[in-house]
C-alpha cells in the first residue's frame, strides 16, 4: 500500500448548495481545520478521486479550489505552521507505533 500524504484544501464557493456539497465531502475525507479549509491525509490515487469528485461539484467560473500537496506526513508536520490552537499541526504528524 502507498503511504498517504497530507493535502491541504481550500475553497471559495459563491453558491450555497455547492459549498455545503463540498463541505460535506470534505467534512467525510480530511479534518476541518478553519472556515473552508481542511487537511487531509489520503494516498495519492485516492486525492485524485476526491479531486476529480470536487471539480464535479464547483462552478470553475465563479468558484475557486485549491489543492496544495504538503509531503509525507512528517515532512508536512515541519511545513504546517500554525497561531492559536496546535489542531492544525496535529493533524498532520506521523504516529510512531
Amino acid at each position: 500500500m502507498i503511504d498517504p500524504r497530507v493535502y491541504l484544501v481550500s475553497y471559495d464557493i459563491s453558491n450555497r448548495r455547492r459549498w455545503r456539497r463540498v463541505f460535506k465531502l470534505l467534512k467525510r475525507t480530511g479534518e476541518h481545520v478553519q472556515l473552508s479549509v481542511f487537511v487531509c491525509r489520503l494516498p495519492p490515487a485516492r486525492m485524485t478521486r476526491l479531486q476529480a469528485r470536487l471539480a464535479g461539484l464547483i462552478n470553475p467560473v465563479e468558484d475557486r479550489l485549491l489543492v496544495v500537496e504538503l509531503g509525507t506526513p512528517a515532512a508536512a508536520a515541519e511545513r504546517l505552521r500554525g497561531t492559536g490552537t496546535d489542531r492544525l499541526l496535529a493533524s498532520a504528524q506521523a504516529v510512531v507505533v
